[in-house]
């Protein structure tokens, strides 16, 4: 391509440089930063046009002939499969204007409005930041920007438009009602999939009225209620509500696909926080990352300051990692102090500060890995905890996560920690954990592996509501609910598949994020109640068992495929459970007490599912020990969880009911049948649907969102 004819007349040499200087502008008024690309771009239009000219047989010895408007034609058409919608606009917007103006010099008048002065009407568009005349070419621009069409189709839309308000007399009108006329011409011809691009994600006027007329916090006297492991704090602002409810509205729409989003409305499935898709449920730091400057106390508060912007980044809650060298000095601080059981010790004090750093941000902000090595360091924690659990009102944390070793080294080391201990696991204070060999469980839904270093996310979770599989399969037909949970788990993995591919698309949109591996959760909902359903009445643990298995090596199965590491967990399922219960009450169903008289009755249950792994309630009437075993057999095919029956049950009249020999039953029951041989009472690995051997999906792909 050699020459090239302008709009006088006058045949020029090609410069495909003025292509690329063109395109850079159009970059820089939208701050697309790539700097290859305005060259890229001017590359495949000199390409093209070689190919066009050559195959129509007008080229002779590279002595092809073409014209600027078809070189800016194919400019708009690159960017826009490109997929650089905002450039093309600009581009599309600068171009018009330069047309205009060159209209305006061959007629001596300044440069007006496309379409302005047509039927003898001055048509003023109104937005948030004021009127100005209105212009076809803008709504060329939208579309192709935000809908992605042609630029033929789209001035073929914005023409019909421009007629449409031109012979209706308006002379001020808003861009909303604009935007209206434009989606009413797209569903007009046809363009339903420009449509869904095109159209706004907004809240009706009736939804936010009702959202400043709500209540913003609980009535006068009474405490906001206790929150559980894993779970959001605070009440929601007005602002945060409407925030939240125009992302839902998107995430519903054009993040999840089709069949996620009907099983999410439909409570078949629930994917949490989608208020908030942009951002991951947790993140557990190491200390050591957010190290600072200063030395002995004074370091575990400035500990703080560095926590604080990373709560930009999470819904729900941090998890500081390996605090117990910022924390020692704290703990030296208290010898010698002596108090009359009023004041804290410096240690308590930094727990309250990290208590209102977490209220005030509505997020969680709790402790693990103190380490097995520090049972001193971790009895003066719990001493801590136990302080500002006796002195503030519930709720609220921050939470101590300690895996087994780390337990039982406390107990080994003070064995007066007992009772407070007991309050702690009774209010949810203190989270008792267990992991494979070498692994570690630091946080809801994150699993530190042997050796890695670095932060670790939870980047979403998926509910899956087990109830209502149980209720599809009938009684005695474990071969068809575990059929109908497989195809479930399929759905929830293909979710989080999507949830990561957003985030990982719009990382910029989390701030003060402390990269490293992120993992997805799948949380089990109702697991008591669909093994009534079940058993026809009757739970039986082994039943669970089995139906965890699957879960949990599904997730691994269907994640691999899509690259990402799914954990099974426990937490994130408050809201699914109420969710769940809510939408199956209103569903028609059979009833089992009348079908088969008492064998049917207490099947259906009032209230909220169960949620994770707890079983309490449908043992109540077995000892200790036998309930033990049974929530032993349930957990033997979970290889990492979070014990969260300490904080789901809680203790009548203020009494404490013996949680920590609960958790010490139960762990010692859950170890025996993981350690037996298998073919023996046990479980072996742990594994009842052997996969074949193959590396973790995260070693070989590790998901950055």
């Amino acid at each position: 391509m050699r020459r090239i004819k302008k709009r006088d007349g006058a045949v020029v040499d090609f410069d495909s440089a003025k292509i690329a200087a063109a395109v850079a502008a159009a970059q820089t008024a939208v701050g697309d930063e790539d700097p290859g690309f305005a060259s890229e771009v001017a590359e495949m239009v000199e390409f093209a046009l070689r190919r066009r000219h050559g195959l129509a047989g007008d080229a002779v010895a590279g002595e092809a002939l073409c014209e600027v408007e078809e070189v800016q034609d194919l400019v708009e058409q690159a960017l826009i499969e490109l997929g650089r919608g905002p450039v093309a606009k600009a581009y599309i917007l600068y171009r018009d204007r330069r047309s205009r103006v060159r209209s305006a010099r061959g007629s001596g008048e300044e440069p007006s409005s496309d379409g302005n002065d047509v039927a003898g009407l001055r048509v003023q568009v109104r937005d948030a930041q004021g009127r100005f005349p209105w212009s076809k070419t803008r709504i060329v621009a939208a579309l192709v920007n935000e809908a992605r069409l042609s630029r033929e189709r789209a001035e073929e839309v914005a023409g019909r438009v421009e007629a449409r308000v031109l012979r209706s007399g308006l002379r001020r009108l808003g861009t909303g009602l604009v935007r209206e006329l434009v989606d009413n011409e797209l569903v007009a011809m046809g363009l339903e999939s420009a449509l869904a691009r095109h159209k706004p994600v907004a809240l009706p006027r009736h939804d936010l009225r009702e959202l400043f007329d709500a209540p913003a916090v609980a009535p006068e006297g009474e405490r906001p209620p206790r929150t559980q492991a894993g779970e959001r704090l605070g009440e929601h602002s007005v602002e945060g509500a409407v925030a939240g409810g125009i992302l839902r509205r998107f995430a519903l729409e054009d993040l999840l696909d089709e069949v996620g989003a009907e099983a999410h409305l439909g409570g078949d499935l629930h994917v949490e926080d989608l208020e908030r898709p942009h951002l991951h449920l947790v993140q557990t730091v190491p200390a050591d990352l957010l190290a600072g400057r200063a030395q002995g106390p004074g370091a575990a508060f400035e500990l703080l300051c560095e926590l604080a912007p990373l709560t930009g980044s999470v819904s729900r809650g941090i998890v500081l990692e390996g605090a117990g060298g910022f924390l020692q000095p704290l703990v030296r601080g208290r010898r010698g102090l002596e108090t009359d059981g009023t004041e804290l010790s410096p240690l308590a004090s930094w727990l309250c500060a990290l208590r209102a750093l977490a209220h005030a941000r509505a997020l969680h902000l709790d402790l693990s890995g103190l380490g097995a090595r520090s049972p001193g360091l971790i009895a003066r924690v719990v001493e801590a905890l136990g302080e500002i659990e006796r002195g503030l009102a519930p709720g609220g944390g921050p939470r101590l996560f300690l895996d087994r070793e780390e337990l039982a080294a406390l107990l080994d080391h003070d064995e007066r920690a007992r009772a407070t201990l007991e309050r702690l696991l009774s209010a949810g204070l203190v989270l008792p954990t267990w992991a494979g060999p070498g692994e570690r469980v630091c946080g809801p839904g994150c699993r530190r592996r042997h050796r890695e270093r670095g932060a670790l996310a939870c980047g979403g979770a998926v509910a899956v509501n087990l109830p209502r599989l149980a209720r599809a399969a009938g009684p005695w037909r474990e071969d068809a609910m575990l059929a109908g949970l497989a195809a479930a788990v399929e759905r929830a993995v293909d979710a989080l598949a999507r949830l990561a591919a957003f985030q990982r698309e719009h990382r910029r949109a989390r701030s003060g994020e402390a990269r490293g591996r992120v993992a997805y959760a799948l949380a089990p909902v109702g697991l008591p109640e669909a093994l009534r359903l079940l058993g026809d009445g009757e739970p039986q643990p082994e039943q669970g068992a089995r139906i965890l298995g699957l879960c949990s090596e599904a997730a691994r199965r269907f994640g691999s495929r899509h690259g990402l590491s799914v954990e099974l967990s426990p937490c994130f399922s408050a809201e699914a459970a109420r969710r769940f219960a809510s939408l199956d009450a209103e569903r028609p169903r059979l009833v089992q007490s009348t079908l088969f008289g008492e064998a049917g009755e207490g099947v259906e249950r009032p209230g909220p599912y169960a949620r994770g792994f707890d079983l309490a309630g449908s043992l109540d009437d077995r000892t200790d020990e036998d309930r033990a075993e049974a929530e032993a057999q349930l957990c033997s095919t979970v290889a990492t969880g979070v014990w969260t029956r300490g904080a789901l049950v809680q203790a009548g009249a203020g009494e404490t009911t013996g949680k920590l020999e609960d958790w010490e039953r139960f762990d010692a029951l859950r170890e025996a049948r993981r350690s037996a041989p298998v073919g023996g009472p046990g479980l072996g690995a742990g594994s009842l649907f052997p996969l074949p051997d193959s590396p973790d999906p995260a070693d070989r792909h590790r998901t950055q969102a």
